[in-house]
């Protein structure tokens, strides 16, 4: 693929990579808040790391983010596009801040141990112990780590927010965020949840959301879906126009078909008949 119908394939793409890209920073801002809530309470561990950062052989969440937000944004012109080009390095630098905390994780859980057991008195040598500051240091780096992978997410977040404050026209990102609320209610509320970035698209009017949901999934016949979305929109305004005309429209189409499916059992029943006769 040359570079010209590459970029023209991300032009074609753009809505389903933005909801990807969205939906993998919140899954790995999630996991990561897991994360650090456990060192909290129970200490450093490296188990999850693997998940969420991800090794050569199978890539993480976080690593997966990383690549979608490069293939996105690697060309952007900080000057012209200073969020993108911003985004971008925070995530890049977020995975290696990471990758970081990954390997120095495992030095603690698996290295120290041994360490400390060979430095008790009855397995010492006559040797000097040459580095007694390494894992303390070590240990002191993990914990500035978290903080800065904690700062990142925050300020890649607040990137987000204006990546995507123009998406009103992203049924794919709106649908995906809608749906999420079903889902994860309590994490859709949360001030920095993933409900955040509609509320930021639409601050005053997620009826509207509902209804650019309702349109696209009429589009696909996704019919129930279609119903649903534009009835939670009238929840939201009893007063919207858009969701009145769009059930009309919807409960239309529905009695074309229903008449449609009638005449067709119809004809089979007569058409069986007869062979029977036959």
């Amino acid at each position: 693929m040359t570079l010209a119908s590459n970029k023209d394939w991300l032009v074609d793409h753009r809505d389903i990579y933005i909801k990807n890209i969205v939906k993998d920073f919140f899954k790995s801002f999630d996991f990561f808040k897991k994360l650090d809530s456990n060192f909290s309470k129970k200490g450093l561990s490296y188990e999850g790391m693997d998940k969420w950062v991800g090794t050569q052989e199978a890539k993480g969440m976080l690593w997966h983010l990383k690549d979608m937000s490069h293939l996105m944004w690697k060309d952007a012109e900080p000057q012209k596009n200073p969020d993108t080009f911003l985004f971008d390095w925070m995530i890049g630098t977020l995975f290696h801040e990471a990758m970081k905390l990954k390997e120095n994780l495992y030095v603690l859980m698996h290295y120290r141990p041994v360490y400390q057991t060979l430095q008790l008195p009855q397995n010492k040598n006559t040797s000097e112990d040459t580095c007694p500051m390494f894992f303390q240091e070590i240990n002191d780096e993990v914990y500035n780590s978290i903080k800065r992978i904690r700062c990142l997410y925050e300020k890649a977040l607040d990137k987000l927010y204006a990546i995507t404050a123009n998406e009103k026209d992203n049924a794919l990102l709106i649908r995906f965020i809608l749906d999420q609320k079903d889902e994860n209610p309590n994490g859709w509320e949360r001030k920095n949840g993933i409900g955040s970035i509609l509320r930021n698209i639409f601050p005053n009017n997620m009826d509207e959301a509902y209804c650019i949901a309702g349109e696209s999934y009429l589009e696909g016949s996704w019919y129930t879906e279609a119903k649903n979305a534009f009835e939670q929109a009238l929840k939201i305004n009893p007063n919207c126009r858009e969701a009145k005309s769009a059930l009309r429209i919807l409960e239309k189409r529905l009695n074309e078909i229903a008449l449609l499916l009638e005449k067709e059992y119809t004809l089979q029943l007569k058409n069986g008949h007869k062979r029977d006769i036959k």
